[in-house]
């Protein structure tokens, strides 16, 4: 018990998204702590901590994963992810654009152009939202021009 314990510490601390969800449930149950508490604490609905619960007993560590999904790839592959969060840190001046800001639908066009993929400027904002990016939209007015 004391290695499971240590590799869900690791997972809690080092693995982002529903893993690391799941793996602070079942530390925080290991603990004593109720299913409500759990739901609580994590933003979670009961009936999750119970789903997590449930998969933990039957599955140990693998359970922790994501299962395969059904449905179409995705389309923003890991080059396409890797080229976005590159690209968004860079100045686009730097990249012959006069533009000093990237907006989505620059951003958009841009990784268009370089990876084939084509995604809308509302889906490019979703990807860097997830990763963590700010955004937010430039804001049009002319005070700033007298």
């Amino acid at each position: 018990m004391p290695r499971q314990r240590q590799a869900l510490q690791q997972v809690a601390e080092h693995v982002p998204g529903r893993e690391r969800l799941r793996a602070l449930v079942v530390l925080l149950s290991a603990e004593g702590h109720s299913a409500s508490h759990i739901a609580l604490t994590l933003g979670l609905a009961e009936r999750t901590v119970h789903q997590c619960r449930r998969r933990w007993r039957q599955g140990g560590l693998a359970s922790l994963t994501d299962a395969p999904r059904s449905g179409r790839p995705a389309r923003a592959d890991a080059a396409y992810e890797r080229l976005l969060e590159k690209t968004v840190q860079r100045d686009p001046r730097r990249l012959g654009y006069a533009f000093a800001r990237w907006t989505a639908p620059h951003l958009a066009e841009y990784l268009r152009q370089h990876t084939g993929t084509a995604l809308s400027p509302r889906w490019v904002r979703g990807l860097l939202k997830a990763r963590g990016f700010v955004w937010r939209q430039a804001k049009r007015t002319t005070r700033y021009l007298q």
